[in-house]
């Protein structure tokens, strides 16, 4: 999906033991962009993604990363939400274990029309994998919704970590989301948009 993205260059990094991506020199990039669903990450791994942050960076995280890291309470403040992999109480609140169902067609709304990452966009009909009682922070800004009865009706958002935007999209869990031309015109506008 990036080969085709006119003026963005990239590096790929496969996490095959848990973040070992975050034992590189991340300085060098611009925005990162997180499509995995790692659970175990050392403190030394955290404080380097966190810098990166910290630095302003921008992050666009995509699909099921919203289940990354269930053990670590800032990663949700990060990307502005979370998907439940089991129930669980956190500050004395109990959330139910997210869901999600495969091959589902749907309509998406663009919820901001006049944010940048939307330019371009019209409302749009996806083949794709739904998720449904995820959390979705009271401080993000909606950027695409849904009116399904299987879905979370939020299913993008922006908003920021410290200096760092942040981006996280719900959509294209295999190659019928992949290859939509509004999830990869999206996808391209929320990189530029955080790489400011």
């Amino acid at each position: 999906i990036f080969k085709g993205m006119d003026g963005i260059a990239f590096d790929t990094a496969e996490q095959k033991q848990a973040s070992e991506a975050y034992d590189r020199d991340l300085s060098k990039y611009d925005v990162l962009v997180l499509y995995d669903m790692p659970q175990k990450i050392t403190d030394a791994q955290k404080k380097n993604f966190l810098k990166f942050l910290a630095d302003g960076k921008g992050l666009v995280a995509l699909h099921h990363c919203l289940a990354s890291y269930q053990d670590w309470p800032d990663f949700q403040k990060t990307i502005g939400g979370k998907f439940y992999i089991a129930e669980r109480t956190e500050k004395g609140v109990k959330h139910p274990k997210s869901g999600w169902k495969e091959g589902v067609r749907y309509k998406v709304n663009i919820a901001d029309r006049d944010h940048p990452i939307a330019r371009g966009l019209s409302d749009f009909e996806i083949l794709d994998e739904v998720y449904n009682t995820f959390l979705v922070r009271p401080d993000v800004k909606p950027l695409l919704k849904v009116d399904h009865p299987l879905s979370g009706k939020v299913i993008a958002w922006t908003h920021s970590y410290g200096k760092a935007p942040v981006v996280y999209i719900l959509l294209a869990h295999g190659p019928s989301g992949y290859n939509n031309p509004s999830y990869r015109k999206l996808v391209a506008n929320a990189i530029r948009w955080a790489a400011r």
